[in-house]
């Protein structure tokens, strides 16, 4: 089994503030991730976000039987301007560790587009990765900000239906909404509040790894998933409060484990 970071932090709001920013919403929040009945990840989120600006930083890792086989740690940071055309991020990186081996990407951006990434391994370190000219994938969005342009149109009264190309510095990836209309779900052991309802499919569809040693090949098999979205709590962002997804190692269902109101 090989955790895909960019298939988790895609659909899921992988999101905790940082940086200063003006009369801003903030929130954080913490996730169980789980398959086969068993916790595999748990996730420290939190959203920071203005009329202007978006801070997001994400921590995730392996727990329980997982962490002892496939132990892994990352965060994830973007910063990003918000404007009338929707959102533009700034700077991504990301920093982790993974079976021992410490992991990075730092992606510059210029008025929103990609200017510049860099990783650690290279492509060839990295199971033989293809490595993807920045002239392919200037106009992709990182994994988070993608999240937050879906929130923001929520909140303006849209609904799911739409997509967007992202790349995570290593992997391009395709995500395709549906609005699968809304429902009262439990959020937080408090009483149900009324969820948008988003189904989508994630396609990997660039920087592929050549030598594969986790299974079968399955980086080009679309996933399929479904999440739900709501205000964990009065005033707050709205958010994912529940997600199931299809991975390479079964099920995958995330759970809102807790919620508050500021950083």
């Amino acid at each position: 089994m090989r955790l895909s970071p960019a298939a988790i932090a895609a659909p899921i709001w992988l999101a905790l503030s940082f940086g200063a920013l003006a009369q801003e919403r903030s929130l954080t929040a913490a996730y169980d991730i789980y398959t086969g009945g068993l916790q595999i990840v748990e996730l420290d989120v939190a959203l920071g976000i203005d009329a202007s600006a978006y801070g997001i930083e994400a921590r995730l890792r392996t727990r329980g039987f997982y962490a002892t086989l496939f132990s892994w740690e990352q965060i994830n940071r973007v910063e990003g301007r918000i404007a009338a055309t929707g959102v533009a991020p700034q700077r991504f990186e990301q920093r982790g560790r993974f079976r021992g081996q410490q992991r990075s990407v730092d992606i510059a951006y210029r008025g929103g587009m990609l200017e510049d990434v860099r990783v650690h391994p290279t492509g060839d370190d990295d199971y033989d990765r293809e490595v993807l000219p920045v002239e392919t994938v200037r106009a992709d969005l990182d994994p988070l900000s993608g999240i937050v342009l879906l929130t923001l149109r929520l909140e303006k009264g849209g609904d799911c239906s739409g997509g967007y190309d992202g790349f995570d510095g290593r992997r391009r990836f395709r995500i395709d909404l549906t609005d699968a209309g809304s429902e009262a779900v439990e959020v937080g052991g408090r009483p149900p509040r009324t969820a948008r309802i988003c189904d989508f499919v994630y396609r990997q569809i660039g920087g592929y790894a050549r030598r594969v040693s986790w299974g079968p090949d399955r980086q080009r098999e679309p996933r399929l998933g479904r999440f739900w979205l709501a205000e964990a709590l009065p005033g707050a962002p709205v958010i994912p409060v529940r997600m199931e997804m299809d991975n390479s190692w079964g099920r995958m269902i995330a759970h809102l484990r807790s919620a508050a109101i500021g950083r």
